[in-house]
């Protein structure tokens, strides 16, 4: 941004603000619960707990989602952080969203495919029987939360956190404090179901997640090819290979486009902190980042 001086900011204040943002950006979750709570008629912990789903309610969820976690995540960017939209590589890019989109489509699929061909998952196609509109409400749904969850977590963790350090100590000290402060957010969500290992390899994919969408965003200077890769990533994880995100299995195994049974148990298949975290994502998420490097 030519006439414009860029100083520097704390780190810790960085980390510290951004992280306000990012529960900022997720108060959709009860306006999206509560909708979903009226229109079911459950309770609003069964609804937020998961206990209870159906199409209604993952599509109102997901509106939700687009409909106020999106607006707040721009608030949030444009208004809140105190930074020019074009140096955080905000400007709106179609063809990297587009693209990114497809990436993200692509590499899980991929994923799966090595961990089936090396006798550790099996797949098959989907069928939903009669219930086409319900599948399709619902795969709309997981959709719109994939996309602001991409929108979100690329916004904060990497035109945010990322960028700030970048600025002070380099790329390659942004990728491990943004990478661990992604993986501490992502233990503070599952405190009740983690172990020392689990945390251990959930700080490990974390960092080398970011090493990939960091890479991706220095590159190219922008921040959409990310967000369409980690959006596209979190929807065929669940709508197409019917897979847990986050450990989060759809009540509904029907909806995704093919079935996915990973090897139980096995830590090259991640076990249960799921496949995005597998030994096999991490080498796509190294190789594709050293391509954006090297490239």
């Amino acid at each position: 941004m030519s006439g414009i001086e860029i100083v520097a900011r704390n780190p810790g204040l960085v980390l510290l603000w951004s992280f306000g943002l990012f529960m900022l950006m997720h108060v959709h979750q009860y306006l999206g619960g509560v909708l979903a709570a009226w229109r079911s008629g459950q309770t609003l912990d069964a609804i937020m707990s998961g206990t209870y789903q159906d199409h209604r309610t993952v599509l109102l969820r997901g509106l939700a989602a687009i409909g106020m976690g999106i607006p707040l995540a721009w608030v949030a960017a444009a208004f809140l952080w105190g930074r020019p939209i074009a140096w955080m590589g905000l400007s709106f890019r179609v063809e990297l969203l587009l693209g990114g989109l497809a990436l993200g489509l692509v590499l899980p699929v991929i994923v799966a495919l090595v961990l089936r061909r090396l006798g550790l998952a099996t797949m098959g196609r989907a069928y939903p029987g009669d219930r086409w509109r319900e599948k399709g409400l619902m795969l709309l749904g997981i959709a719109c939360t994939a996309l602001f969850t991409g929108v979100g977590e690329e916004i904060v963790f990497r035109a945010m956190a990322a960028r700030e350090v970048a600025l002070i100590w380099g790329w390659p000290l942004a990728v491990l404090v943004a990478g661990a402060f992604f993986g501490v957010v992502h233990l503070v969500s599952r405190l009740k179901s983690l172990t020392v290992k689990s945390s251990l390899w959930i700080m490990v994919s974390s960092i080398a997640v970011s090493f990939m969408f960091v890479a991706m965003y220095a590159r190219t200077g922008s921040i959409w090819l990310p967000i369409g890769v980690h959006s596209a990533w979190n929807f065929a994880l669940v709508g197409v290979l019917g897979l847990p995100m986050d450990n989060q299995q759809t009540k509904d195994t029907d909806v995704a486009v093919f079935w996915t049974r990973l090897k139980r148990n096995s830590w090259l298949t991640g076990g249960s902190t799921g496949m995005e975290m597998s030994p096999v994502a991490l080498a796509a998420y190294a190789l594709v980042g050293l391509l954006f490097v090297v490239l």
